[in-house]
């Protein structure tokens, strides 16, 4: 009987030592957010990819955020807009025929992604 008691003692100690042992999740790193392309990039963006797709620039002003430009007979406005949160955004309107007008704005859109590193 001292034997089984000896044993249940062990017993019970191994499970009581066993027993719901907590461990802490393993820590993820996670890279902090890449700050917003600053205004000159964007701006110098937006102009060399005008030119890459055959935008004819005629005027441009940094400080307002306007580029005014012409590709086969289409007028274009392309706009950089500083807002409040700190990002930019770029915006392109197109006076003229209206079937050019979108393959305008879409080789701009697709060259402007190019030069800020999207595909």
């Amino acid at each position: 009987m001292k034997k089984l008691n000896v044993a249940l003692l062990i017993l019970t100690t191994f499970l009581i030592m066993s027993g719901c042992y907590y461990y802490e999740p393993y820590p993820v790193y996670t890279p902090p957010a890449p700050p917003y392309p600053s205004y000159d990039y964007i701006w110098d963006s937006a102009i060399r990819a005008a030119q890459d797709v055959g935008i004819q620039i005629t005027s441009s002003n940094r400080n307002a955020g306007t580029i005014f430009g012409q590709r086969d007979r289409v007028g274009v406005t392309i706009q950089v807009i500083q807002q409040p949160d700190g990002k930019t955004r770029v915006e392109l309107t197109t006076e003229g025929t209206k079937g050019s007008g979108s393959a305008v704005s879409d080789d701009f859109y697709g060259a402007f992604n190019r030069y800020m590193g999207r595909k």
